[in-house]
């Protein structure tokens, strides 16, 4: 599982940005005259953090933010960060991600302290304060998708453990379609038979009967996690929730099937994105 954000004792904003405008070239029409061709821009994303602490507690997050490219994919990728990032889906947000990241902060400030009303405390020491964050990170890009995974993680002081939850969002670039459950054509006992290989791995065990013992449903059921399979590099990921097959403390499996073996089990749409999966951009 991953570590718990660190608590910043004072606000810090770091913005970065190394995207270029568009590029364009002369070209001749066929009447001679100069013309000028834009190019297509090509999707480029920056990272923007931002950290706050109050007397309510701690709030952090990170995003990878879409800042050019074809209209279609970044109008879906910002609207997919904002409704994200904000529980009303974001709709009234600017699309400044100084202003997202910023506004999440405020937003996550107001709750904490809200929750911590109704819990009737009304201080809280700095080793045991609230936290809220987020992290929206881009981990795959080739030239027709571009993969994002998302952690979030809220603990509440006085509670047994903090709540977190993780999962990936693939997009296409050419048009900004999201892909969800519609990359795999069919869920079958062979396929299957290789995400148990996974979780075998992933639970450091020899046998499946072992990774049933450790899980609360029955896996002759093939459950599949609470959030779709997703691309990154190496192949499509099951990024089992916590709670989804298993206790808090096991963590949320994730099983990574490479291409070699999901591609037949893929729709035609989900083959053609991976087709050129060989020579990622990172």
């Amino acid at each position: 599982m991953r570590q718990v954000f660190c608590i910043i004792l004072l606000p810090v904003l770091l913005f970065t940005f190394g995207c270029g405008g568009k590029q364009s070239s002369p070209v001749k029409d066929e009447g001679g005259t100069a013309a000028v061709k834009e190019k297509s821009e090509a999707l480029a994303t920056d990272s923007f953090k931002y950290s706050l602490r109050s007397e309510h507690g701690t709030c952090d997050v990170f995003i990878d933010y879409p800042v050019s490219g074809p209209h279609e994919v970044v109008a879906a990728l910002k609207a997919f960060v904002k409704s994200t990032l904000f529980e009303d889906g974001g709709e009234t947000q600017s699309d400044d991600p100084q202003d997202l990241v910023r506004a999440y902060c405020a937003d996550r400030q107001a709750h904490l302290a809200k929750t911590l009303k109704q819990m009737g405390i009304s201080q809280v020491s700095r080793d045991n304060a609230p936290e809220e964050g987020i992290e929206i990170r881009k981990v795959c890009q080739t030239s027709r998708f571009i993969t994002f995974e998302v952690y979030r993680y809220s603990y509440i002081t006085h509670g047994a453990h903090g709540e977190y939850s993780e999962y990936g969002a693939t997009f296409r670039i050419r048009d900004g379609h999201r892909f969800g459950n519609d990359l795999i054509e069919k869920m079958d006992e062979t396929l299957y038979a290789h995400i148990l290989s996974g979780m075998r791995e992933y639970f450091k065990v020899s046998s499946n009967e072992q990774v049933q013992s450790v899980c609360t449903v029955d896996l002759r059921e093939m459950p599949l996690p609470t959030f779709p399979p997703y691309l990154v590099h190496n192949g499509v990921r099951y990024h089992y929730s916590i709670y989804d097959i298993c206790p808090f403390d096991m963590g949320d499996p994730v099983v990574t099937i490479p291409y070699s073996v999901a591609l037949p089990y893929m729709t035609k749409e989900g083959r053609e994105m991976v087709g050129d999966v060989s020579t990622p951009k990172q």
